[in-house]
């Protein structure tokens, strides 16, 4: 495998994060910027229109920043198809370009096709990065400096994050986790994508039975679209339970606070914050969160944050979308009541 750990470079990443992850950066291990950035956003049909959107969004950002030049590519919708089959395609439209770099929506059919696809290429696959960053080094004493891309890439289920770049002249197919992305605005002009065309296979080797979605209460919280987090407010035995109650009919994954954890309310395969997961959702629910740094650390990219707390001084509410000055006591039981008569009454899944 060529792909390596990013080393230190003597300097920092964009956003704040240091390039140092220990030991020394070898500049002839090191991705060439050059190249045609390809990125692919999947027809509609197959994915949310948000996650092909964010997708191209990301990619022209990407391209103006690594200074390459960009292609954006999907391929007309022309029934089912196997991911052995998108990735021939998608290889092709990739070789004429001469692709250093594939960008792919981190979605069920993108992580099939990029391990495939990079195989073609004869690259290396990078699946469910968290960022893409970009790095400007110097190969050698006197010689113009470069960008390079470094791929964030969360490992140990999310409780550390590894920073990766490839070898010189490398292929990188990539697959990028939009959730935690913000969705670009109607109003930004984003480039049209060339669609190609990929004949579905007569007699495909594969065939999909049935996709079976994830139980929210067990699936790792790294990949949990809502969750509902229980802090110090809530934790006694009739709280907890009504907290349950809640996620269970919202389908959404429950998160914890340090101090529950500690008290041995919730496990720590729950905990939230710095040194617990980071979690992306679309909708994040903090009941009795008070908003410690720590904790904040591991919500920083949800999409909207609802909290409800006693104190109305807690910080959390500096950083939720919308925030309830209640005691949770009296709001999750009426709640629960009008989500169970929402979902009787068949009203939308929210």
């Amino acid at each position: 495998m060529s792909l390596t750990r990013q080393g230190s470079a003597g300097g920092d990443l964009p956003g704040g994060r240091s390039a140092d992850a220990g030991g020394t950066l070898d500049p002839r291990r090191s991705a060439d910027a050059g190249g045609t950035l390809v990125v692919v956003a999947e027809p509609p049909s197959v994915t949310s229109g948000v996650a092909g959107r964010t997708v191209l969004s990301e990619g022209q950002r990407l391209a103006a920043r690594l200074g390459m030049k960009a292609r954006f590519i999907t391929w007309l919708d022309q029934g089912a198809m196997c991911a052995e089959q998108a990735a021939r395609g998608l290889a092709e439209a990739a070789t004429k370009c001469q692709a250093a770099l594939v960008l792919l929506a981190d979605t069920d059919l993108g992580r099939e096709v990029a391990p495939l696809l990079a195989l073609l290429l004869g690259g290396d696959a990078i699946l469910g990065c968290s960022d893409i960053l970009v790095k400007e080094e110097r190969p050698g004493v006197g010689s113009a400096s470069r960008r390079v891309p470094v791929f964030v890439k969360p490992v140990y289920g999310g409780w550390l994050e590894q920073d990766l770049q490839a070898v010189d002249g490398q292929v990188v197919v990539a697959t990028l986790a939009v959730e935690g992305l913000e969705e670009p605005a109607e109003a930004i002009t984003l480039p049209e994508p060339e669609p190609i065309e990929i004949l579905p296979a007569a007699e495909p080797r594969v065939r999909r039975l049935e996709l079976i979605p994830p139980d929210p209460r067990s699936v790792d919280l790294v990949h949990a679209r809502k969750v509902v987090t229980a802090g110090l407010g809530a934790a006694d035995e009739d709280l907890l339970q009504a907290v349950r109650e809640l996620a269970d009919l919202l389908e959404s994954s429950l998160g914890a606070t340090r101090p529950v954890v500690d008290d041995g309310w919730l496990s720590k395969e729950r905990l939230i914050g710095q040194t617990g997961r980071t979690v992306t959702p679309k909708l994040y629910l903090a009941l009795g969160v008070s908003g410690s740094p720590h904790h904040l650390a591991g919500v920083r990219k949800a999409q909207r944050i609802l909290s409800v707390n006693r104190d109305p001084r807690a910080p959390i509410f500096q950083f939720s979308d919308v925030g309830y000055v209640a005691d949770l006591r009296l709001v999750l039981p009426l709640l629960s009541r009008k989500i169970k008569e929402w979902r009787d009454g068949g009203a939308e899944q929210l």
